[in-house]
């Protein structure tokens, strides 16, 4: 439930940035960075190491204390609704092999730049992951459609940084699922994931 609850807060917090810059051209500068450094850590020795500690989906743990209490808004059920649209494209990216490996070995390519920038959100780290969720992910059968500001959607810049945090989105869902995160349990165990966030955030 533990592991289940740290993913969870990871997709949760890349929806909670999507919205952000969607809707006011900006996000928290910090949670980006831990939400789409998560995308190379694919290799760790524990769930919260994808995310470079507990502090690094700090706001996808908030989040999920605002929507699992009586204290949910409209923007925290629309990070929710982007959180399913992942978990579909999670499950459908997941079943189909060969369309991960590439996933897998672009990724692959575009963490050498990433280990060579000055900065985590360097613009051509995330234009290149853009790039990756275009033909990887944008192909698929069901399409995440993201709402907003069209001055901040018509933004290439801006659309490329929102693609680059859905792919670190998309990381978060293969990792839920692999703990053990099933839909069902958003329904049945919400109170036993509430109270792993309020626990992890007083940690």
């Amino acid at each position: 439930m533990r592991d289940a609850t740290i993913a969870f807060a990871g997709m949760l917090q890349a929806s909670e940035l999507v919205r952000q810059i969607a809707t006011s051209g900006t996000c928290s500068g910090q949670a980006a960075q831990a939400s789409v450094a998560s995308i190379f850590n694919r290799d760790p020795d524990a769930t919260e190491d994808v995310y470079g500690g507990i502090g690094g989906v700090r706001m996808g743990l908030r989040v999920m204390t605002e929507l699992f209490s009586a204290r949910s808004n409209h923007e925290s059920l629309q990070s929710l609704n982007y959180v399913l649209g992942l978990a579909k494209l999670g499950k459908l990216v997941r079943r189909d092999g060969k369309r991960l490996n590439a996933i897998g070995e672009e990724l692959d390519l575009v963490e050498k730049a990433w280990l060579d920038a000055s900065e985590t959100l360097d613009d051509s780290v995330t234009s290149q992951l853009a790039d990756v969720y275009q033909r990887h992910v944008s192909t698929l059968g069901f399409r995440l459609s993201v709402s907003g500001k069209p001055e901040y959607l018509k933004q290439p810049e801006k659309v490329a940084f929102l693609r680059a945090l859905l792919l670190a989105g998309l990381r978060s869902a293969i990792l839920w699922h692999q703990v053990g995160g099933r839909q069902w349990r958003l329904v049945f165990q919400r109170g036993k994931m509430l109270e792993q966030a309020r626990a992890l955030l007083t940690a």
